[in-house]
């Protein structure tokens, strides 16, 4: 059987392995998320709701 010593490293081990996991995780999604407004084809917006919800200028039927 494992001792109460090992048993607590093995935990210790196993919680710095999963913040490390988690660290490296939200980095990546971090560096990989879009900034403000370059994801959004504004051409595709068919109401003026949507166009000033999304910082757009509405003009006649159309988001730009």
């Amino acid at each position: 059987m494992q001792s109460a010593i090992v048993q607590m490293i093995l935990i210790v081990v196993a919680i710095a392995a999963a913040a490390i996991v988690t660290v490296i995780v939200y980095a990546q999604l971090s560096n990989n998320s879009p900034t403000a407004g370059d994801n959004i084809d504004k051409g595709r917006i068919t109401t003026k709701t949507l166009c000033d919800a999304v910082g757009g200028t509405w003009s006649g039927s159309k988001c730009s």
